[in-house]
């Protein structure tokens, strides 16, 4: 009877692996092949590989139903009465065999011989002589093996061969069972040069070990048969067998037959170029060898155009590629993928073809499956690939899970040696081989894992061994199993086997265990240690054998590795058995062990030290001390311990860089550690150190210094070391200026009164003689310049330069306009040295020399000719154009007998009459005293006729004083103190902003407003400059400015630069970071941008083709950390791996946005092409977030994708999220939408829905947009975010005035209407939103400080209340307001809704209400009634009833606000905040829920609760719902621990496994988790919601966890952290302490929440 088998294996079906399965369809096939293909799918569909129907599986093909009436034939395999229905005629295979793609068999096959021969002749063992084709000429193909030959070109037999001819007995001939690799060749193909070749290739490899013998090539109906031997299994089929890994014992005996097999291969000159796990079979004996070596480089396609490019005499290297060769992109070399383009680079040392080393990289992807069970590159295309390993040098992903297994760190890390990008860093295979013997011999001797050994089920089973006589003679035969027991944190083994051996006859048991070391020099009692497990190590140490301070090979006592561990528990173990806390490591010459303690910050293992005794003073070998170390790596608490235990005097101990401690801790702003410091140390150890310099200044100087953001700690310091004592004249070293003039340079004010508060000499000089009122006056620090004027700063003290405050003040004026006011100022103090000269030498030019005489000889004056040496104040001032000097200042001159020369008047110049001037002496011919004007006609020196807008008017030159004038294209706005303009409104209001047209003759101006037809006529007079900018503002040179009124020079239009000044005439001084020198421009040339931070992440804008300072090996999608900002704005960036800073000129760069996971992006429109090209992505494409990596790029989630998008942070751009309820629509360019129309089309509008109703339609987000969301008749306003300068059509709106949409447009317009202006006007949707209409019958009031309606208060006040009677479809509103007996007509804008409540309304006390009785903010009632005044009106008040208060609340509303109610029926329970409620516990607690059974008219709720007898009373602001939560998409969850078996099956989930919500869909979850590609479906109600992980959480791996997901890697279970990142599937990123910046990789399973913060 025949027994059926699979139709896609061919595999008979088995009751295990191979049990039938039954897909929805009716068709039926093994397990096996339907996991397989299961593995393969995106989702949780299986198709039907006979019919092509659609199962729905679920998460594990375990949940298929069996087909039972298969299993009902199948029998055990020694009945003879069954066989498979596919065995030949001849019976030429054994019937139970299963063979792989090599002919391998199975673990459930029987052990016989594959070359067996009747004659025996010799057969192709492993190493043999191999079979002489010869006379075996009789080949027979038995039966196709493997499946994935066909597409590779070539296919796998099963056959026979034999001496004979087909037609003879079996028992006639010698018959071999052999492997044959049938091979089509092309018809260029040169036959005869590729049998020569693999007849040369076969007697070079004949003699080799561990290989699988290659016994020649047949030619059989046209093709190549390939002739090999027949092995008894494949690394492969033993990874399947163990679950997709190997174990160690297991990866180290087959990889060192395995090296041994391509060392002998590469000394006779045969290059593999194949290795990988399907290729390494297994012999009959269990060993490792070597199959399908160098058949690529021979069967390659002879067309390949590549080929040429190799010199024909080079033999060194072989011309491949993945277009000419069978080569798997998965386990390929770099220099194997597509030489030519990588040929192109002028560096590629390795530009053509593979060699002997590229079988090395090979190997270390074969080690990396092998160690994890996962493919490299699994799931990537080949292309994916090639940009992974060739474009981007990348590892293998999959290679990060190779310290997982438990592997020793040199074999893992001989795996990253083998995976180097340049060949010649690979190992060479000899090497390799010495590394696996030598790990070999560290483990226990067993039999290979074999057909004939399954390692798996014999390892659990105890009782058939016999057990060792002796401890001893267990050690012998594993002299590491005392490390094996504690690597696996197995205590009871580790107190088990020391008990024994402690029991032992043999006195040398007990101190053998211990002392033996494995391959690092590691005794039980490092790795114990290392695991930071205190139990372990006191098992140990409960012996006395146990040496506390034995040393491993790099010479690092056990206390060391528990210092790593961050174990306290560990460290006091080891002291109590007399550990050496003072011992110096590396032989005496390195750090101590303290030292390691700070250089890990771990507090308690310090105290711990600490206390036993450590020095906390101890200086290593490089002059660093202790403290050093905690402050250097920012370990605060750590630090603190050293300090309060006697560290105190490191703080004065100088390094080799000449810095202390306390130095160290003021450049990293470590405010607790100084002032610890201070609390601490006694007054002689302070006064050591608080004034030792360092090579910029003392550690007030620095603290002094200005700190970009860290302001705050900065002045803490100063603070600090003042109190403490500190020197307040120390000087710094490069500009020798004291800790108050470094303040008062840096305008830091709040520096300046801590530094004058403790006492500190307000005119202190440094060594130039400048105090520091002289540098907030040159620097133009107006806050601090009052602040040290009050404080009583002498303006007369002069400088070495002879410059006193006067003379810096107005020689500064011309950059610094608030100097002049300054001046005036200090005149006022008595006994000013204002005729004081300085010491620079001054030399008039002959020009000057004239003038002076002509002046003295046409004034009649006696000359005064100026000294030679030095200048006084009214030299300075002459240098000023006279417009600049204000009234103020020349009064002030006057009264102190300064007289300036009289102004020179020209035609042209702006003036306006003086203060000073009663009645002119012409009259005022209609101008006002205010009046502005330009001087038409000079008549002589002393009349001047003046253009006023009122007319012309002759007026003396003494009756007149010039003013800055107003020029075209200047911004202006209306004065604050102008009521009424002259030629009135015209439409704009007080804060509209304009532009200067032109300046009539008659003097008036004419103003542009955006939206006006023509422009606004306005008196000069009742007009200002508007000042845009201030000092220390980001601006940029408009990019459309082609000419500039102080003229280009090299400015670049569209540079970015500093304000480095406002002139007194309100132009600026620019700072660019390529200019020598400040840049003056007008400020209308310029326009305000974003300033850079420093901590910014920034990258190379795409339009920037070449960076003004260079690339420097950068390009644009290089991400760097802001370091560091110039004064001129130029950026100093570090970029990792970069060993120097870079360079960059803000123009070029822009930052990158701060992405996190969940963020909703596109592709900029500025970038070209992504990093690693489009795929099926567009431009328009939008996704989500998935993955952030450390290298700046990012995996983004589309939905018309199955896997992640790869791509650089520079690439994309984040874009507002949809939202669910917000109406959509198709974009009009959108042909067809990703997802299909489902019957929908390009008119239909929709609203998004929850995911998992009915009648959906699925459209990808980047075919869709938002409509406006706006309506006819909604009110609107600009949005604040548009700051000072509103869009072009509000700017002479307000920002503050309403609108009324009149009409939507459908590219996103709004047609807008306002009771303000006439007319209607466009506006943008993005640019407006909403605001809550004023509707008939409420209650108004006008707005707080509103200074006056729009159009007057016509009988109404500002504390008038009224009822709206009318709107008006412009918005314009009719009030009834009390006491007036008509209609008030206003401006929506001016008024305000008034909170109106209603009797039974709840209401909570606002935060910044005033208590009453026993409530107090916060307190919850219920509305009761208004208040009214006698003329029943309301009189704005609310009466309020408080439970358990018998009186009613009497107050404004405004003290109010609503809350939602609360209702019968609803469960609560009491707030965690609250200690004691109002009416006591009545035997509840805060676990206790109950139900709301009434309320009372107070809001009083009274409570029902099962455990209580009677009704249990609370105040309702003590109580809060208790809600059942819903679970979101988002949500993280995890099974129910009372769901045995989910109903689509586990999968690889299990309980304690933690995953998100990707999609809800009719009742069912699909959860994303990390280890799994796909998503898991299962039922809402079998999840609960777990906390999820943020962040920012301090995190450490769960106790008890034998192996976390993806390995320990450098990490113990004392390891604690925090989260870093999170991806889209919960996979978290960790920081630890001391791993050196790298980010670990965690299972959200593995990890819980720290407990100690």
């Amino acid at each position: 009877m025949r027994v059926p088998c699979c139709s896609v294996c061919q595999m008979r079906y088995d009751e295990e692996e191979r049990v039938p399965l039954l897909l929805q369809c009716g068709h039926g096939f093994c397990k096996e092949c339907l996991s397989r293909m299961f593995s393969a799918s995106p989702d949780t569909n299986l198709s039907c590989p006979r019919c092509r129907h659609v199962s729905n599986v679920g998460n594990s093909v375990q949940a298929l139903r069996k087909n039972f009436a298969v299993l009902a034939l199948i029998h055990p395999s020694g009945d003879s009465s069954f066989d498979c229905d596919f065995t030949d005629d001849e019976n030429d295979g054994d019937p139970d065999e299963e063979e792989d793609e090599f002919g391998c068999r199975s673990r459930r096959r029987r052990n016989s011989q594959s070359q067996a021969s009747s004659s025996g002749c010799g057969g192709g063992g492993s190493g043999g002589c191999g079979i002489d084709l010869g006379s075996h000429h009789d080949l027979r193909l038995v039966r196709p093996l493997g499946g994935e030959a066909k597409r590779a070109g070539y296919e796998m037999w099963s056959a026979v061969l034999s001496s004979g001819s087909s037609s003879s007995s079996s028992s006639s001939g010698c018959r071999h069972r052999v492997a044959v690799k049938r091979v089509t060749l092309a018809e260029e193909t040169d036959l005869v040069w590729v049998q020569s070749r693999l007849e040369s290739m076969r007697r070079a490899s004949m003699w080799c070990r561990n290989v699988c013998t290659f016994h020649g090539a047949i030619r059989m109906d046209g093709r190549l048969c390939l002739v090999m031997d027949r092995c008894s299994g494949s690394i492969l089929s033993e990874m399947q067998q163990n679950e997709g890994r190997l174990t160690l014992e297991q990866i180290l005996r087959y990889g060192a037959d395995i090296a041994r097999g391509v060392a002998e291969l590469h000394a006779a000159g045969v290059v593999c170029m194949n290795i990988k796990p399907s290729n390494l079979l297994l012999d009959a004996s269990g060993r490792a060898v070597v199959s399908d070596y160098g058949l690529p480089e021979i069967l390659k396609k002879p067309s390949c155009r590549k080929s040429r490019s190799v010199p024909e005499d080079d033999t060194s290297r072989l011309h491949s590629c993945m277009d000419c060769t069978m080569l798997s992109p998965h386990y390929t070399a770099p220099e194997a993928w597509e030489p030519l383009k990588k040929s192109l680079n002028l560096f590629w040392d390795d530009g053509i073809g593979i060699s002997a080393e590229s079988d090395a990289w090979s190997f270390g992807c074969t080690l990396v499956e092998m160690c994890t069970g996962f493919i490299p590159w699994a799931g990537l295309s080949s292309e994916e690939i090639y940009r992974a390993v060739v474009k981007s040098r990348r590892l293998p992903p999959q290679y990060a899970s190779v310290v997982g297994v438990g592997i020793p760190r040199e074999l893992w890390k001989m795996i990253g040696d083998c995976l180097q990008f340049k060949a010649s860093k690979r190992p060479t295979f000899h090497a390799m081989l010495a590394i696996f013997l030598r790990h070999l011999q560290e483990i226990p001797r067993s039999a290979p894992a074999s057909p004939d050994n399954d390692f798996s089920k014999n390892a659990g089973t105890n009782a058939t061994e016999p057990s060792p006589t002796s401890v001893l003679e267990v050690f012998q035969s594993n002299p590491t199993i005392l490390h094996r027991l504690v690597s696996e944190g197995d205590l009871d083994g580790v107190r088990d086997l020391l008990a024994k051996a402690a029991s032992d006859e043999k006195n040398c048991s007990i101190g053998s265990l211990l002392e033996a070391q494995n391959a690092d020099g590691q005794t039980a009692l490092h790795l114990a240690c290392r695991r930071g497990c205190a139990d372990l190590v006191e098992a140990i140490l409960e012996y006395k054998e146990a040496d506390v301070d034995v040393l491993d090979k790099d010479g690092d006592p056990p206390i060391v590795f528990a210092l790593a561990a961050g174990s306290p528990e560990c460290v006091h173990a080891l002291i109590k058995r007399s550990a050496n806390v003072n011992a110096s490591l590396r032989e005496g010459f390195g750090p101590s062990v303290a030292h390691v303690c700070a250089f890990h910050g771990q507090p308690d293992c310090m105290r711990e030290l600490l206390l036993a005794g450590a020095d906390p003073n101890a200086v290593d070998d490089e002059g660093e001390s202790v403290l050093h170390r905690a402050v250097a790596n920012k370990y605060t608490d750590c630090a603190i311990v050293i300090l309060e235990n006697g560290g105190c005097r490191s703080m004065g101990l100088l390094n080799s860089k000449s810095l202390t401690p306390l130095h160290m801790c003021v450049s990293a702003w470590n405010v607790s550690v100084v002032r610890r410091w201070v609390e601490v140390a006694s007054l002689e150890e302070i006064d050591e150190a608080i004034d030792i310099p360092s090579p910029i200044g003392t550690a007030l100087c620095m603290a002094a210094a200005p700190k970009k953001d860290h302001e705050t700690e900065g002045r803490e310091l100063v603070r600090i070391l003042l109190a403490a004592g500190a020197d307040a004249t120390a000087q710094e070293t490069q500009h020798r200026r004291t800790a108050l003039h470094t303040a008062a340079m840096a305008n830091d004010i709040e520096l300046v009164k801590i530094i004058l508060d403790a006492g500190v000499d307000v005119n202190m000089r440094n060594a130039h003689n400048t105090i520091p009122l002289h540098v907030a006056l040159a620097r133009g620090a107006k806050l601090c310049v009052g602040l040290l004027l009050s404080a009583g700063a002498n303006c007369n003290l002069q400088d070495d330069e002879g410059d006193n405050a006067f003379h810096i003040a107005a020689d500064s004026a011309k950059m610094i306009r608030e100097n002049l006011e300054w001046i005036a100022i200090m005149l006022r103090y008595p006994n000013a040295a204002i005729d004081v000269r300085n010491h620079r030498q001054v030399i008039p030019s002959y020009e000057k020399l004239e003038s002076i005489l002509l002046s003295a000889y046409t004034e009649i004056h006696v000359p005064v000719f100026p000294s030679k040496f030095g200048k006084t104040l009214r030299d300075f001032l002459e240098a000023l154009p006279r417009e600049w000097i204000s009234e103020d200042l020349m009064e002030a001159l006057v009264n102190k007998g300064i007289h300036l020369s009289p102004t020179i008047y020209e035609v042209g110049d702006w003036v306006k009459f003086k203060r000073s001037v009663k009645t002119p002496a012409y009259g005022w011919q209609g101008a006002r005293h205010k009046s502005v004007g330009f001087v038409q006609t000079v008549l002589d020196k002393d009349n001047l006729m003046v253009s006023f807008c009122t007319g012309e008017a002759h007026v003396l030159a003494t009756e007149v004083t010039k003013v800055i004038p107003l020029d075209r294209g200047q911004h202006v706005q209306l004065k604050p103190d102008v009521k009424e303009p002259r030629y009135g409104w015209r439409g704009q209001s007080r804060d509209s902003i304009g532009t200067v047209l032109c300046v009539d003759d008659d003097g008036i101006l004419r103003v542009g407003f955006p939206g006006a037809s023509r422009g606004w006529k306005a008196d000069p007079a009742e007009m200002e400059r508007v000042e845009e900018f201030k000092v220390g503002d980001w601006v940029r040179i408009r990019p459309s400015l082609t000419t500039a009124k102080h003229g280009l020079g090299a400015v670049t239009p569209g540079s970015i630069g500093i304000v480095y000044c406002v002139r007194p005439d309100n132009s600026l001084l620019l700072e660019l970071s390529y200019l020598p020198g400040p840049w003056h421009c007008e400020p209308e040339e310029v326009e305000s941008v974003t300033p850079f931070r420093i901590g910014d992440q920034v990258c190379v804008k795409r339009t920037v083709a070449e960076p003004r300072y260079a690339w420097g090996g950068e390009t644009h999608h290089s991400v760097g950390t802001i370091s560091e900002i110039e004064s001129d704005g130029l950026l100093i960036i570090e970029i990792p791996n970069r060993p120097i800073p870079w360079q960059a000129d803000p123009a070029d760069m822009e930052k990158v946005e701060s992405f996190k996971v969940g963020d909703w992006v596109r592709v900029k429109a500025s970038v070209p092409a992504p990093k690693y090209g489009w795929e099926d992505v567009t431009r328009n494409s939008i996704g989500i977030i998935h993955s952030l990596e450390e290298d700046g790029d990012m995996g983004v989630a589309f939905c018309f994708r199955s896997k992640p998008f790869c791509c650089s942070v520079t690439d994309m751009e984040k874009v507002q999220p949809f939202e669910v309820g917000q109406e959509i629509h198709l974009i009009q360019s959108i042909s067809q939408p990703r997802l299909g129309w489902s019957n929908e089309t390009a008119a239909s509008i929709g609203k998004v829905k929850v995911a998992g109703r009915e009648s959906l339609w699925k459209v990808a987000p980047g075919d869709a947009e938002r409509l406006s969301g706006f309506e006819v008749g909604d009110w609107v306003r600009l949005k604040p975010s548009f700051g000072a300068r509103p869009s072009y059509d509000w700017n002479g709106i307000g920002k503050e005035s309403l609108a009324v949409v009149y009409s939507v447009q459908d590219s996103g317009y709004l047609e807008l209407a306002g009771c303000f202006r006439k007319g209607r006007w466009m506006t943008h949707y993005t640019d407006v939103e909403k605001v809550d209409s004023l509707k008939v019958g409420q209650h108004v009031c006008f707005r707080a400080g509103l200074v006056e309606p729009r159009w007057g208060w016509r009988g109404a006040h500002p504390d008038s209340r009224g009822i709206i009677t009318g709107v008006h479809a412009d918005g314009e509103v009719r009030v009834a307001f009390s006491g007036m007996s008509v209609l008030w007509k206003g401006d929506p804008a001016d008024l305000e809704k008034e909170e109106m409540f209603e009797v039974g309304e709840w209401v909570r006390m606002r935060d910044d209400a005033d208590g009453w009785k026993s409530m107090k903010p916060g307190s919850i009632g219920i509305v009761q009634g208004i208040g009214y005044s006698e003329g029943d009106v309301w009189d704005g008040s609310v009466l309020v009833g408080f439970c358990g208060e018998q009186e009613r609340w009497v107050g404004l509303a405004s003290q109010l606000e609503r809350v939602q109610g609360f209702l019968v029926g609803q469960r609560v329970k009491v707030r965690e905040c609250v200690k004691q409620p109002r009416f006591g516990w009545s035997g509840h607690s805060y676990a206790s829920v109950g139900t709301i059974s009434s309320i009372d008219a107070d809001g009083k709720l009274r409570i029902y609760t099962p455990v209580g007898s009677k009704a249990w009373m609370l105040d309702p602001a003590e109580v809060e719902r208790v809600e059942e939560e819903e679970i979101l998409i988002g949500d993280w969850v995890r099974v129910r621990a009372s769901v045995p078996t989910p109903s689509h099956h586990w999968g690889e989930v299990s309980h304690a496994s933690v995953g998100v919500v990707h999609r809800i869909e009719d009742g069912e979850l699909c959860v994303s988790f990390c280890f799994v590609e796909r998503l898991w479906v299962c039922k809402a109600w079998e999840m609960e919601k777990v906390r999820a992980f943020k962040v920012g959480d301090k995190v450490r791996i769960r106790g008890g966890l034998v192996t976390p997901r993806w390995g320990w890697g450098m990490e113990t279970p004392a390891s604690r952290g925090e989260v870093v990142g999170v991806d889209a599937n919960g996979k978290l990123r960790i920081r630890f302490k001391w791993r050196g910046g790298r980010l670990w990789i965690g299972d959200p399973a593995d990890i819980v929440l720290d407990d100690k913060t």
